[in-house]
């Protein structure tokens, strides 16, 4: 029996964990609404997302809302959903997103293509606009030859090709990193973002471990034993913190407002949750969660605050039969 004693949205869901363990995973998620800098808990939160919902619901875009489920993470993600945006046009605007005493940045252009220059192929100038969604699209990668290349940390990008030549006058990626920005065909940039990356994208795809034939033999659907727990993370790398973040961490983020402003907040005060499981034996569990996940939507001006923790389900005379969502003042 799943209880949930919180006003917050909350879920069990059944899973096996990487080591093969039959699991109930316990989720719950936090929604504030940002208004003059201060949270407030939302009236309307938002839901626990089984699966990932992409840009514009197609299903080989990239992803706007990652799924809420999987059975643990490390640290915390934070995730920047929305637009960047200037008060007027602009050939490009500079987004950055400080959180604690981290700081990543973005510039975002205008629409731009490649072109013939001295150097080659090169980007050319951009055009101006006032408004761009920060999505991976926009950014370096993207695949070539019927996908025999493809860049394997953006599939979805631009400025991949077998040749130089292939991409000229078509669409130039409009999102880099102003420390390295990018201006001719034959770099090959880190791909910039802060949104969530894909499972099969790296690197997450080499956290999933080795899945070769033998492990197809002899442990799916368990996960290989080199699985490690990052595989579930899916923030940009830059925006990934090995310790999970706590309430009245600040995050400000700038060039996502029409006025110019920054957008910013302290992340809310929340009760002590306190997930609790009890056995058929009579012994019971009881879980603290953290913050694994901070998901940030501009456009809305909301905030998702996600947390878990995994029971082992048990067998015979030690199995789960209540799993409790409760949270008292701290």
């Amino acid at each position: 029996m799943f209880v949930n004693r919180t006003p917050f949205p909350a879920l069990d869901v059944p899973t096996i964990d990487p080591t093969g363990r039959d699991v109930v995973v316990a989720i719950l998620k936090v929604t504030g609404e940002v208004v003059d800098g201060q949270v407030r808990f939302a009236d309307e939160p938002s839901p626990i997302r089984a699966s990932d919902v992409t840009w514009d619901d197609e299903p080989a875009a990239s992803i706007k809302f990652p799924s809420d489920v999987c059975v643990q993470k490390r640290g915390t993600d934070v995730i920047v959903v929305g637009h960047a945006q200037a008060p007027a046009p602009t050939e490009a605007i500079d987004v950055a997103i400080k959180v604690g005493e981290r700081t990543v940045c973005l510039c975002v252009h205008g629409p731009r293509v490649f072109m013939r220059g001295l150097a080659g192929v090169v980007v050319g100038p951009a055009v101006p606009f006032v408004r761009a969604p920060l999505r991976y699209e926009l950014a370096y990668g993207g695949s070539a030859d019927e996908g025999q290349v493809v860049e394997a940390r953006n599939p979805v990008g631009c400025g991949i090709a077998v040749r130089a030549a292939d991409l000229l006058d078509r669409p130039a990626p409009r999102i880099d990193d102003p420390e390295a920005p990018y201006t001719r065909a034959s770099a090959h940039p880190t791909p910039a973002g802060c949104g969530a990356i894909a499972a099969h994208w790296s690197p997450r795809r080499e956290h999933a471990g080795t899945l070769d034939e033998h492990w197809q033999k002899t442990r799916l659907p368990i996960m290989p034993l080199d699985f490690d727990a990052r595989f579930n993370n899916v923030a940009h790398r830059s925006l990934l913190f090995d310790e999970p973040l706590a309430p009245r961490e600040r995050i400000a983020i700038l060039g996502v407002r029409e006025d110019g402003g920054v957008f910013t907040f302290e992340l809310p005060e929340l009760p002590v949750f306190r997930f609790l499981g009890r056995y058929s034996s009579g012994a019971a569990r009881e879980e603290r969660p953290s913050i694994d996940t901070v998901l940030v939507d501009t456009d809305t001006a909301r905030v998702e605050l996600t947390m878990r923790a995994a029971f082992p389900l048990g067998r015979k005379r030690e199995v789960l039969r209540e799993l409790l969502v409760g949270a008292h003042a701290g």
